[in-house]
């Protein structure tokens, strides 16, 4: 296990010094227990099975219980570790070093709602990693941009078309505490059109986005303000409700099992969505797109 890289991990994604000190601790008690040489077979397996994680998790639990520590804090070394590989892939597909970084803070932003949530520093969604690396993700400015295609139904504006199997960027939001305004938003669609134009053949940069921000009853919920600007910059052309509020740990974090009546109200977001479940109110995703042309978005309003 590369202890070097690990720091250097940590230190160029603002990993929380706390934080470090749990997964230099965490590689330590694994490594006393004799653990290494899974370790570096979980990671060599993932690559080989083409970053199935679905087999990795009995691998990663055995760890945990032989070393004693805990499985999250195991999955995040995991995560953390096989990022030197991801490294070496993604400036071999001409993704500059500073983009891989950026996109890689990923595990900070994840290890900190590790600790809000579960309270220990670690990572409990690693189901959600393989597109990082099969190098099918990069952050650029705000957003983080998938490689996707288009399963939709055939879509125009403009005079321009987006037809099921297109090539799409699939959008993501991560938790990073940046600023989310409509500056930082446009800045981070030219970035990306500017990053993808060698594929784009001059054309427009399509994204979709399947986000419970996107929700279209937050619209009648919230206040004015990024939320609702972002819903906005796309089109939303179709949603789901859903029986329970699966996202709700991204709003409530650790208090988000709690019943409706028992949820805080810290911030102006959580008391307007808390007023709204008591309400009988559900929640869900919407799924949208959008269509940036270099300078401006062409959205249906």
């Amino acid at each position: 296990m590369n202890r070097e890289f690990l720091d250097l991990l940590m230190a160029k994604t603002g990993f929380p010094e706390e934080a470090r000190a749990s997964y230099r601790a965490g590689l330590a008690g694994l490594e006393s227990a004799g653990q290494g040489p899974q370790m570096e077979k979980a990671i060599e397996d993932f690559y080989t099975d083409r970053f199935d994680m679905e087999p990795l998790g009995p691998k990663i639990e055995a760890m945990a219980k032989a070393s004693g520590v805990h499985v999250y804090t195991v999955w995040g070394l995991f995560l953390a570790l096989a990022g030197e590989r991801a490294k070496a892939d993604y400036l071999r597909k001409g993704v500059p070093k500073e983009v891989f970084w950026d996109t890689f803070c990923d595990l900070r932003y994840k290890v900190l709602e590790c600790k809000e949530v579960q309270g220990v520093w670690g990572n409990f969604v690693a189901f959600w990693y393989p597109i990082f690396y099969r190098c099918d993700i990069v952050k650029l400015g705000r957003l983080e941009f998938e490689n996707d295609v288009y399963h939709g139904k055939p879509y125009g504006i403009d005079g321009l078309r987006l037809e099921p199997g297109d090539p799409v960027k699939s959008i993501h939001i991560p938790s990073s505490g940046e600023p989310f305004d409509a500056a930082a938003r446009l800045n981070s669609y030219k970035k990306a059109y500017d990053f993808f134009q060698p594929t784009l053949g001059g054309g427009p940069l399509w994204c979709v986005c399947d986000s419970w921000l996107l929700l279209p009853a937050w619209q009648e919920v919230l206040s004015p303000g990024n939320i609702l600007d972002f819903q906005r910059d796309f089109d939303v052309i179709s949603h789901r409700e859903e029986e329970e509020f699966a996202d709700g740990w991204r709003l409530f974090g650790a208090d988000a099992q709690k019943p409706a009546a028992e949820l805080p109200e810290r911030t102006s977001m959580q008391r307007a969505v808390k007023r709204y479940l008591l309400s009988g109110g559900k929640t869900g995703e919407g799924f949208g797109i959008l269509c940036f042309d270099g300078q401006r978005l062409r959205t249906r309003r």
